[in-house]
């Protein structure tokens, strides 16, 4: 650890160098606005990975703002659904229709400056997503400027790990007839491609296209499918009057606070913004590729009379599972064993349970608003293709068992004078019962407080709950949270939140009721416009059954992981950007050695407005004792792809990405990572096992506008 201290020490030298440089230049603000929504997406998707150990697809959560990037929001015509999905709470969204009412619209980015609640911090974070079009003949739907107007976009994606894995070795043809499960049935390549169309924001189509590492495309046995492994596709239209959302093929619904339905990924706890109320657009189209986490069928969005809407949606589609089919000694009809979540179909095992059960999903919400206070009534029922059975244990026997759920709710939010009171009411058909409320105040345009409860009893079933929590599951699970967030100086910010939450009932690797604690505070300094400085430290306690009971259940033990966070970004010009992350974690158990794990980057990033190119990369070291020190630390990726890897163990990794534009029609892509272990001969296990210290990925892709 002596070679660790040194590099601190280094790296606190160049911070104070780069403070006595830029002292007595004037900052134009904190970092972080007090509403949360100048945060950089990748802190968080940083919070949601480390929370999981699947690998999922994140598009979901930040295409829409991908999306408007490319065709921003008009602020004229926008709703207040378009609205919300740029994180803008009630009140600014109720001031900025109150101004187009009276001064018949915005023509320009500095008149949002005159709306209370936009300041000049937060106007420059919105800068990209909006425009100021006033209604026009061009705006119109008409087949016409369908045709002209409108924009189309092809996406397509090549990636792939060079080394060889073990289940792409070859086989013998004799070993492989008696055990099929040794070999991947496709090849190393992950394919996607993806088009869509937009006008205006009001019309939208597309189609996506994937087929993962080890998945077949082209096979030679006829017995295959051939083309892609999965297939989704959209319409979705964007109304004023009557007929606000329309979607047909693949969407998301998601009301209220997401504990009686929320279909997609969630951000949830985050360690720089307080947890606000969430502003969600009820129904949206689904674009990402994940196999999982999407509805399918029809759904809209219907304005009744002024101020009230009313959503309908029906979803039926096929998901994957191990199903038993009937045995006359045990049941007579077929029955679910699990689920399967990972969207691979790689082996014949992972093949056979593809799209093996049926689920369909029917319901509806119904909300109100007077003035500043809203409410929402939602209702649904999940029918599954077969009798559900799963394997039952202690800590999973209030799971759901069954064909049939039903899940209803009803949420609300009002806001009076910089406070904001928020909460939903949810159950389920078995009698379960979930309760979340939040408060968020805000005294001083410089301070905003916020306070969550939940309290989700333990026989709570809901297979589209994702609400804020602690846990994995919206259930067993009751807390407390209180955050703050102060600008303290022009040049200095504070975050800080302390999260208390406990467990009724048994958990997985659990065997008693538990609980736990989470801290987390941190310092934002803002010395110049060019550069920022974050300090941040987190402390997580939470308690596992003991390692030493072998072979009886013991009571849980308290496990403790304390944190720390050093990063600084400088902007040197104009076109290049620094970054440099300074990360340990330690850990500590009753009857365990301490084990601890370090990490620290560097990346520049070139990016110059009138350059076709743009180029990104990274160094890191990291060394951590075990697997459970692992640190995430978000990498720059392709457009609509994410990278959020684990450091683990010791070694080092870089990538390299580049993109080139060929004028505004086309752009391409490609980058390269690659990691080597110190410690290790062998990466992975079972079919992706790689003989060697070293893993590396290239991905290459293309983007073309028409």
């Amino acid at each position: 650890m002596k070679l660790y201290t040194q590099v601190i020490l280094t790296c606190i030298f160049l911070v104070l160098c780069i403070l006595q440089e830029v002292r007595g230049q004037e900052p134009t603000g904190i970092v972080s606005s007090l509403n949360g929504n100048t945060l950089p997406i990748e802190d968080r998707l940083e919070e949601l990975s480390g929370r999981t150990d699947a690998e999922l697809d994140y598009s979901d959560l930040v295409d829409e703002r991908n999306q408007y990037l490319n065709h921003p929001i008009n602020v004229n015509e926008a709703s207040e659904s378009e609205l919300s999905q740029l994180q803008l709470n009630d009140l600014q969204i109720q001031n900025l229709k109150n101004y187009i009412v009276q001064y018949g619209g915005i023509s320009s980015l500095y008149e949002l400056n005159l709306i209370e609640g936009f300041d000049s911090t937060f106007v420059s974070g919105l800068t990209p997503y909006l425009s100021f079009e006033l209604n026009t003949s061009e705006n119109q739907v008409t087949f016409k400027n369908l045709l002209i107007s409108g924009k189309n976009q092809l996406i397509m994606r090549f990636q792939q790990i060079p080394e060889l894995q073990q289940g792409y070795r070859p086989i013998d043809d004799s070993v492989y007839k008696i055990n099929r499960e040794l070999r991947y049935l496709g090849g190393p390549q992950k394919l996607l491609l993806r088009y869509g169309y937009n006008f205006r924001n009001k019309i939208r189509f597309g189609v996506t296209m994937e087929k993962d590492a080890g998945e077949t495309f082209l096979p030679k046995s006829d017995t295959l499918k051939k083309g892609f492994d999965f297939y989704s596709l959209f319409f979705f239209y964007t109304g004023k009057k009557f007929l606000r959302h329309l979607a047909i093929g693949d969407y998301q619904v998601q009301f209220g606070q997401g504990l009686t339905m929320h279909s997609s990924l969630a951000l949830g706890k985050s360690s720089n913004t307080i947890a606000y109320r969430r502003m969600v657009q009820p129904v949206k189209p689904c674009t990402g590729a994940n196999e999982n986490l999407f509805m399918r069928g029809i759904a809209t969005t219907l304005s009744l009379f002024k101020n009230a809407d009313l959503t309908l949606f029906y979803s039926s589609k096929q998901m994957d599972a191990i199903v038993h089919e009937a045995d006359s000694m045990t049941t007579d009809e077929n029955y679910i064993n699990s689920l399967q979540e990972t969207g691979y179909h790689r082996t014949p095992d992972e093949l056979s349970g593809k799209d093996a059960v049926k689920q369909t999903v029917y319901g509806g919400n119904f909300q109100t608003r007077f003035r500043m206070f809203r409410i929402g009534i939602t209702t649904l029922q999940t029918v599954w293709g077969g009798e559900l059975l799963k394997n039952e244990t202690l800590y999973n026997s209030n799971g759901f068992y069954g064909r049939k759920l039903t899940n209803f709710g009803i949420d609300f939010a009002m806001i009076m004078k910089g406070i904001t009171l928020y909460g939903e009411v949810s159950g389920s058909g078995n009698g379960g019962k979930a309760m979340l409320g939040g408060l968020t105040f805000a005294p001083d345009p410089r301070l905003s407080m916020a306070l969550v409860y939940r309290d989700y009893s333990m026989n709570y079933q809901n297979f589209f709950s994702n609400a804020f929590s602690e846990g994995s599951h919206n259930s067993n699970e009751k807390g407390i949270y209180i955050g703050i967030l102060s600008q303290l100086h022009k040049r200095i910010s504070l975050y800080a939140h302390a999260d208390h939450f406990r467990f009724p009932w048994l958990k997985y690797r659990v065997d008693a009721p538990s609980n736990g604690c989470e801290y987390v505070t941190q310092l934002i300094l803002t010395p110049s416009r060019k550069t920022d400085l974050q300090f941040r430290y987190r402390y997580l306690k939470k308690q596992i059954n003991s390692a030493s009971a072998a072979g009886f259940t013991d009571y849980p033990e308290s496990e403790v992981n304390q944190n720390f966070r050093m990063q600084i970004n400088f902007r040197a010009t104009e076109s290049l950007t620094l970054k440099t992350r300074i990360e340990t974690t330690n850990w500590q158990k009753p009857d365990s050695d301490k084990r601890t794990g370090f990490l620290i980057y560097q990346d520049l990033i070139f990016n110059h407005e009138v350059k076709p190119w743009q180029i990104s990369t990274r160094f890191a070291l990291f060394d951590t004792d075990t697997y459970d020190q692992r640190l995430y630390a978000y990498e720059n990726d392709v457009l609509y792809s994410f990278s959020v890897p684990a450091y683990y163990y010791r070694g080092s990794r870089f990538y390299l990405m580049g993109k080139y534009s060929f004028g505004r029609k086309m752009d391409i892509w490609i980058r390269y990572s690659i990691t080597y272990y110190a410690d290790r001969q062998t990466i992975g296990s079972g079919l992706d096992e790689i003989s060697g210290n070293k893993k590396s990925e290239i991905k290459i892709q293309m983007r073309i506008r028409f």
